[in-house]
């Protein structure tokens, strides 16, 4: 049972440092979105909002997949689609900038691509690892 602790607690630290990392970044993403609100300028506060989604999407995620594992469930449907809405969520801001903060609002805002794509990337590839795992685990339970 001290694996449970112990995932508990590698999850908590882990929450910790993305709610840090967001903190520390959310004046960059909360103000502009409350600057265009308030301006009436709705597709910048789209573009905006939808990295807030992004974020929210993710933590929420992370949490569901844990729980899971705590309950010792590991390979579930419910774990690997988590891991697809992830690879989703990691999409997001960069279809979002690319398409409404270029195209749509003609503004050039920096953002780490690669690393977005790289981790939606990441994402899909534990999703479909789970996906084998669930049907792995699915063949086990109806041949027993």
């Amino acid at each position: 049972m001290k694996s449970k602790t112990s995932i508990s607690f590698i999850t908590g630290f882990f929450m910790y440092f993305l709610f840090v990392s967001y903190y520390n970044h959310s004046e960059d993403i909360y103000t502009p979105l409350k600057q265009n609100i308030a301006e009436g300028n709705i597709s910048m506060a789209i573009m905006f909002g939808l990295e807030i989604l992004a974020v929210l999407t993710i933590a929420t995620s992370i949490v569901l997949i844990v729980r899971n594992i705590i309950k010792g469930r590991f390979f579930t449907k419910r774990n690997f689609i988590c891991f697809q809405i992830m690879g989703c969520a990691f999409y997001l801001p960069v279809i979002d900038y690319a398409i409404i903060g270029r195209f749509i609002c003609q503004v050039d805002i920096q953002i780490d691509f690669a690393l977005y794509i790289a981790a939606g990337t990441f994402m899909f590839l534990l999703a479909e690892i789970f996906r084998y795992g669930y049907r792995l685990k699915e063949e086990q339970d109806l041949t027993i």
